[in-house]
């Protein structure tokens, strides 16, 4: 496995959850910065617990390990917005038409290419620890799961790619911008970004909460990482993770 030069690549034939390996990692004393990667992950989660299909030795499926010990608790959604950026680095040099579908899925279009679940261990009012995990469909050529929109890089390019060589532009990206979270006009940039990235950034479209379906448009993301709507009749509303619905065609 090519490695980052700032990294340690730990690679297991099958694992459940690489997430769940760095938590065990962690107590024998895991060194920043350092990437559990398996060929296949049978119990892969995504957020709130939902599935996440990969076919062996076909996607890449990995956790990294970091401890952003100067981000404020309250501020740990840029840990979201930087990953989601480093991801969208990568995958743009194929097409302009990669997004991110808030929080933190990749998107093709109306299609999703990858999910990311981020677990945030905290030390008083700082992140203490950060584990990232990362699913990104690759060279996988049909889904098989009741995901209602899988798409992979194979299915858009048509070939495959070095799965180790897309690992390591990856980690790449996200370290570059994780050594930019020190200057607050960086950070500023990483904000206005992630927001112009936005899958459904521009133009009216159709959402769901819990009092039914509605138009609106993206107005803006909050401090907390909340998405902020603008209804059709001006009203703005803010939601929390699984608050909200995108209703996809």
């Amino acid at each position: 496995m090519t490695k980052n030069i700032n990294s340690e690549c730990i690679v297991f034939e099958s694992l459940p959850s690489t997430n769940d390996k760095i938590k065990s990692l962690i107590t024998e004393g895991l060194s920043e910065y350092s990437v559990v990667i398996t060929k296949f992950q049978s119990a892969g989660k995504g957020q709130k617990g939902n599935s996440w299909e990969s076919e062996k030795g076909k996607n890449l499926t990995f956790s990294l390990f970091l401890k952003p010990e100067f981000i404020l608790a309250q501020d740990q959604f840029i840990i979201s917005k930087f990953v989601c950026l480093g991801i969208l680095d990568y995958l743009k040099q194929y097409s302009s038409d990669f997004c991110i579908k808030w929080p933190n899925d990749i998107y093709y279009k109306n299609l999703k290419i990858g999910g990311i679940l981020i677990e945030n261990s905290l030390s008083s009012k700082f992140i203490g620890s950060s584990i990232i995990g990362i699913g990104l469909n690759i060279n996988q050529d049909k889904f098989y799961s009741d995901a209602p929109n899988p798409i992979s890089l194979k299915n858009i390019i048509n070939k495959d790619s070095d799965l180790d060589e897309v690992l390591n532009e990856l980690l790449n990206n996200i370290f570059k911008y994780y050594s930019q979270l020190d200057d607050e006009e960086n950070v500023s940039n990483i904000n206005d970004m992630y927001l112009n990235n936005l899958f459904r950034h521009n133009g009216l479209f159709d959402y769901k909460d819990a009092e039914g379906e509605f138009k609106a448009r993206i107005k803006g993301i909050s401090e907390y990482g909340q998405l902020i709507l603008s209804k059709e009749n001006g009203q703005e509303q803010t939601y929390s993770f699984k608050e909200v619905e995108f209703i996809i065609q």
